[in-house]
């Protein structure tokens, strides 16, 4: 009779997620694409806005009161990053000059050129493919430019500063005038309230331009980017010594079996015969003849 035909094994209940995964796998070359292209972009963008941001007014510093009706159009100052680095030289006439020339030095190495170098070289590293040992010097040189990048404490102390600057000059003035701008506050207050305004000696006005908030958006943007460079660097070099002390282990481990075979070996009788010499064969050979 014939036979009945072959019966189909049953579906695997691994198989629906055997192509569900396959399908994902464009999926997820896409993702890592797309992340890649977004750490880039926001290193781009970081050090662009840094460096955009260096030249116009971040702050702006204003003399009201007496003193502000005195100096008129001159009462309000603006000031930038570079003029901050440059102001330094002449802040404080009495201070040695080499002591203002290092302190020069140190605000434009840690605020100016630190945090564009470390966005430069994440970039770098991150875009373009590095040998081991470039890979690990780039980690190095990455993390001491970072450690000097003090650029997010600045902003942050610019603002804990300004809240503050108006009673610091309230307490400088009056100690420097020995009570007299106190009274002249008071007699302002009775008498000139209408013009001057407010009736102070001295009030300090300060407020952020918005270059301040831009450097302050590119810094939330590249540092996390940057971060992300350096836990890369430290993956990669993690299984670098992985892969390293793996193959060493690897290798000796063959050694020590190679050489307890060997041992082995030329202790039988067979690889004694071998490994003796020609002339030595011969000897034996004639011997047992004989």
């Amino acid at each position: 009779p014939p036979s009945p035909p072959p019966s189909l094994p049953p579906p695997s209940p691994l198989s629906g997620l055997t192509d569900r995964t396959s399908l994902s796998l464009p999926a997820a070359g896409r993702l890592a694409r797309a992340y890649h292209a977004a750490v880039a972009a926001g290193l781009v963008w970081a050090l662009g806005a840094t460096v955009a941001a260096f030249q116009p007014p971040i702050f702006a510093l204003g003399k009201r009161g007496l003193l502000g009706v005195a100096l008129g159009e001159t009462a309000v100052n603006s000031y930038s990053m570079i003029d901050g680095a440059l102001n330094l030289l002449v802040a404080s006439p009495s201070s040695p000059e080499w002591l203002m020339r290092g302190y020069f030095l140190l605000y434009s190495a840690m605020l100016l050129l630190a945090p564009l170098l470390w966005y430069a070289g994440s970039l770098l590293v991150w875009v373009v493919p590095l040998t081991p040992a470039a890979r690990h010097d780039a980690g190095y040189w990455l993390q001491l430019l970072y450690s000097f990048n003090v650029l997010e404490v600045y902003l942050v102390c610019m603002v804990l500063s300004l809240l503050q600057l108006d009673a610091m000059a309230q307490q400088i003035a009056g100690e420097m005038s020995q009570g007299s701008c106190e009274a002249a506050s008071q007699a302002l207050e009775d008498h000139f309230g209408d013009l001057v305004q407010p009736p102070t000696c001295l009030t300090l006005a300060s407020g952020l331009l918005s270059a301040y908030w831009l450097l302050l958006a590119a810094t939330l943007v590249g540092i996390p980017a940057g971060l992300v460079v350096a836990r890369r660097l430290a993956e990669e070099e993690e299984e670098e010594l992985s892969r390293r002390s793996g193959g060493s282990s690897a290798g000796d481990t063959a050694k020590e079996r190679g050489g307890v075979e060997l041992d082995a070996w030329i202790s039988s009788e067979g690889g004694s015969e071998r490994l003796l010499p020609a002339t030595s064969q011969r000897s034996h050979s004639t011997r047992a003849l004989v």
